[in-house]
Formats: C-alpha cells, sequence, structure tokens
C-alpha cells in the first residue's frame, strides 16, 4: 500500500461527507458571523472536492490549487467560532473546521505520494551503482593469481536479494491486482442496487399518480426512501472507483519496477562474464579498475548521501505538511462540544487513521533505506562505517514512525468506539476499531472507503449513525 501513491482524481472523503451530514444546519432566527461560516463552510465541504471549469472560471488555477484555496478559505472562515463554548454554532463550526483540515491532508498528500514513489526509484538506481561497483571492485581484484570465486559469491548474493526484491513485488502487485478486482465488483454491486433502488422508486411514483390523495403522502415517503438509497448506493459506488483510480496506476508501476529488478539482475550476469575474463587482464588493467572501483565507491557514497537526505529533509517536510494539517483536524475535532460529540469522533477518528497510515509510510521508507546502508556498511568501502551510521539512524527514525503510526491507530479506535450509534452501524464502528487496534490495519485509504464486516447491506453509509441525522430536502431526493 505504501508505493500506492499517484495523482488521482479526489472526492470528499466518506468520514467528511458522514460528518457534514450529521450537521446540517437547524433553522435559527438569528443570523451572524457563525451561522454564515458554518453554511458556506458545510456547502464548500460538500461540494468544493469537484472542481469544474463553470465553478472555478477559466483561469490557469489547477483543480488541486483551487481545492485547497476553497478548502483553506472554508477554514479561516470556521476557525474563529471552532469550539466556541458561547456560539450555538461552536460545535458544528469545530467539526466542519476538523473536516477541512483533513481535507488539506488529503490534497498535499499527492506530493508526499509522488515524493514516496521518487525514494524508491532513487533507491533502485543507487542498487545499480552497487552493481558496477562489485564489478570494478572485483576487476581491481585482479591479479596474476586472481581468483574470482568469492566476487562471484557475492554476486550471487546480491542476485538472490535482487530475486527476492522481484517476489516481493510481484506479490505486491499481485495484491493490488485482487484488490481491483474485488473493488470492481463492489462497484457493479453498488451501481446494480443504485438502479434498482431507483427502479423502485419509478414505480412507486407511478403508483403514487394513480393513487387517492390520502395515499398519495405514504407513497411519496416510499419515494423518497427508495431515492436516498439510490443515492447513497451511487456515493458508495463512486468512492469505491476513487480508491480502484488510486490503485490501478501502482500496479502499472510495480510492473515496471519488476522489469527494473530483472535488468539489474541481466547487468549482474555481464558482470560475472567480465569477472572471469579479468583472469587475463594485465596490471595495467587491474590498477585501471582499482581507480574505476574508487570513482564508483565515491559516487555510492554521494548518492547514499543524496538519498539520506532526501528522506531526511524533502520526504519527511512533506510529511510534516500532512501531518500539521491532521493534527489540525484532530484539534479542532477535539474542541467540539456535546453537541456535536458523534460527528466530532468521527472527524477525529478519520484524521487520525490517516495520519497513522502517513507514520506507516515513512517507518517503511525509513526502514527500506536503512537496510540497504546497513549492507553498504559490512562492503569492503573506504565510508563503510558511515554507511553503518546511516543505516542505524534511519532503523531508529523506523521505530519511532511505526510507534506513531500504533498510536494514531489506537486513537483513532478510542474515537469510533465514543460515537453514539445504533444497531448496525455500532456494529460497523466496533469493526473498523478492532482491525486499527491490530497489528496491520486493512485499510490505508480515508476512514469509512472499505465497510467493516459488520456493515448492513441496506445501510451503504454510515451517515445515519451520527447523532443529528441530516433533514430530509424539499424535493424528497
Amino acid at each position: 500500500r505504501l508505493d500506492r501513491f499517484h495523482q488521482r482524481p479526489r472526492r470528499t472523503p466518506a468520514a467528511v461527507l458522514a460528518c457534514v451530514g450529521a450537521l446540517t444546519l437547524v433553522a435559527c432566527d438569528q443570523a451572524g458571523e457563525a451561522e454564515t461560516a458554518v453554511r458556506d463552510a458545510s456547502i464548500v465541504l460538500t461540494t468544493g472536492a469537484e472542481s469544474d471549469l463553470t465553478s472555478r472560471g477559466s483561469g490557469a488555477e489547477s483543480p488541486e490549487a483551487f481545492r485547497i484555496r476553497r478548502l483553506e478559505a472554508a477554514l479561516a472562515s470556521l476557525a474563529p467560532h471552532a469550539g466556541d463554548e458561547g456560539s450555538a454554532y461552536g460545535g458544528a463550526a469545530a467539526v466542519l473546521a476538523a473536516i477541512a483540515e483533513n481535507g488539506l491532508g488529503v490534497e498535499h498528500e499527492s506530493a508526499f505520494i509522488t515524493a514516496r514513489r521518487e525514494l524508491d526509484n532513487r533507491a533502485t538506481v543507487l542498487r545499480g551503482t552497487l552493481a558496477q561497483w562489485w564489478k570494478r571492485h572485483a576487476l581491481a581484484e585482479a591479479s596474476s593469481t586472481f581468483d574470482p570465486s568469492e566476487a562471484l559469491a557475492e554476486l550471487d548474493r546480491l542476485g538472490e536479494m535482487l530475486a527476492r526484491d522481484i517476489e516481493q513485488v510481484r506479490q505486491a502487485k499481485a495484491a493490488l491486482d485482487e484488490q481491483i478486482a474485488s473493488l470492481e465488483s463492489q462497484i457493479a454491486q453498488a451501481q446494480s442496487r443504485a438502479n434498482e433502488e431507483r427502479n423502485e422508486a419509478a414505480r412507486i411514483q407511478l403508483e403514487a399518480n394513480r393513487a387517492t390523495p390520502e395515499e398519495r403522502p405514504m407513497l411519496a415517503e416510499r419515494v423518497r426512501e427508495h431515492t436516498r438509497r439510490a443515492d447513497s448506493y451511487e456515493f458508495q459506488a463512486q468512492r469505491l472507483e476513487t480508491r480502484a483510480s488510486q490503485i490501478r496506476p501502482d500496479a502499472a508501476e510495480k510492473a515496471k519496477h519488476i522489469e527494473r529488478l530483472r535488468r539489474q539482475l541481466e547487468l549482474l550476469d555481464e558482470s560475472r562474464e567480465q569477472i572471469r575474463d579479468q583472469e587475463r587482464m594485465s596490471a595495467d588493467d587491474a590498477a585501471a579498475a582499482r581507480r574505476a572501483a574508487r570513482e564508483t565507491g565515491a559516487a555510492l557514497f554521494e548518492g547514499a548521501a543524496e538519498l539520506n537526505d532526501y528522506l531526511t529533509n524533502d520526504l519527511s517536510e512533506l510529511a510534516g505538511t500532512c501531518e500539521r494539517h491532521l493534527r489540525g483536524a484532530i484539534n479542532h475535532a477535539r474542541s467540539a462540544d456535546e453537541s456535536a460529540r458523534s460527528s466530532a469522533s468521527l472527524a477525529n477518528a478519520a484524521a487520525q487513521h490517516r495520519l497513522g497510515d502517513l507514520h506507516k509510510a515513512m517507518s517503511q521508507a525509513h526502514a527500506s533505506v536503512g537496510d540497504f546502508f546497513v549492507y553498504l556498511g559490512s562492503l569492503p568501502l573506504e565510508n563503510a562505517a558511515r554507511f553503518t551510521e546511516l543505516g542505524q539512524q534511519r532503523l531508529e527514525s523506523a521505530e519511532q514512525a511505526r510507534a506513531s503510526a500504533d498510536e494514531a491507530y489506537a486513537s483513532a479506535a478510542r474515537a469510533l468506539r465514543s460515537v453514539r450509534v445504533r444497531g448496525d452501524a455500532r456494529d460497523a464502528l466496533s469493526a473498523l476499531a478492532d482491525r486499527l487496534e491490530g497489528v496491520e490495519p486493512e485499510s490505508s485509504d480515508e476512514f469509512g472507503t472499505e465497510q467493516p464486516g459488520g456493515a448492513s447491506d441496506d445501510d451503504p453509509t454510515l451517515d445515519d449513525a451520527a447523532d443529528q441525522p441530516a433533514p430530509e430536502s424539499d424535493d424528497g431526493g
């Protein structure tokens, strides 16, 4: 899941919509800044994630920049009122501010996603440099009594490592392919159910047209109910399609990664042949190879230092930006009063869940780089000690990030368990909390994308689980 990152169309996360639905404003005779901020922010958070040209105008602003601008504007208008105990809208403003912050975290994650993939690409390039160093190091060891067996054994060891990498990536790709197939099946089922509900609503509407005046109110209510269910299933299908669109490019990227690793295996084969040719090299050729090995070793160290800097500076800075928004969402959710407690808990859980995924991604990034550096430290390189030092630093950072991820997942589980809900919705939240408290949570997407096993087929979203249900619209939809 950690190399799933790519540019993708954004939609409002499920937790955001659930909270917005739960916070639909009650009528109020007294107008004010807080009421206006909450009302306008509700509109932005339910519609602002879709940036069409009509709403953006014809300027050069990108869809991502448009979404960020609207979310920041909504957050700025809500912040003065969020958690204000003296305002009837303080709780609503706090939850909506949490939703806006979480949305900003989602938007800024795009850059983190790209950088995380770039880190993997740079590590792959560095492995290629290592293969070149091994070839030149082996040639540099040549002499009249040159014995290539040790160098060839090391190349075999490196080849086995690459083969394991290929198998791991292949398995990860197979898992992504399986997820895509499952999501596409769920999309088809949700769309089918939406069609069934709309057909039933149309049938009842025809019946209502022929019914007596006394029967029509009841039939109209049934039309609205089936329309709401159809809308809910269609929204579920949209969320699932968003998830599938996030995974498909990663499956393609992994296929490319496999090809790059296979090419490295081919380079190792070439190295073996060159090592055998070394037995026939002259002393001058051996001296030249030693110089080339030193140069490649220096290039390897320089590349490793750049990889370390990219991880600790560029990638960590992007992760920090996402984390700041997610922690802002958590703080706003915690400031909500009792009137919005369940909605605030859902917003808190969504942010904590995503924060756990973010820390887990950083943990695996540090661990991957750390393991590679420790391996370099075991080789006869001039900077072997420095490689070992850098590797230990990265492994320590990996442990710290993993602990932070576990803490965030546990906080998300506690927030979910604090939501006051009944029936199937309660079971669904409890099941998701159980998964989050496990070692490997299944979902790395925003809260609500994947339904836990306890969710009811007749209740595809958790909108009705909040303690303040959204009122019906005038047209019954």
